[in-house]
């Protein structure tokens, strides 16, 4: 993930007020590991992002979309259809994503 997707986390969590440790108690790690993610130092795999925007009341695309836009607050669920597409994104980028692994892997076992 990119630094751009650790700065949309980091101004959700600053925006619904919760700590780094907050975020840190609720995934399960350290505060440091916590850190490291929101500033782009570790990546963040698509399961670890899934668990932040769910603590963060957000779906996952919204991480991944290349503006800053925040929806009107009045209206801060999705559909039930709008969360069946958003979860179809997201596994379609994880089945990606796991087809790049496959190729790396693929490339090494050839010498590519």
């Amino acid at each position: 993930m990119n630094h751009q997707v650790a700065e949309k986390i980091r101004m959700e969590r600053l925006r619904l007020n919760l700590s780094q440790q907050n975020m840190a108690d609720e995934l399960g790690i350290t505060v440091a590991a916590y850190s490291n993610l929101e500033r782009g130092v570790s990546d963040i795999s698509l399961s670890r992002l899934y668990q932040i925007a769910k603590i963060l009341k957000r779906d996952p695309y919204w991480f991944l979309a290349n503006d800053f836009r925040v929806e009107d607050e009045a209206v801060p669920y999705m559909t039930s259809n709008q969360q069946a597409l958003s979860h179809q994104v997201f596994m379609l980028i994880q089945q990606v994503q796991n087809l790049q692994v496959e190729i790396n892997s693929i490339k090494t076992k050839i010498g590519y």
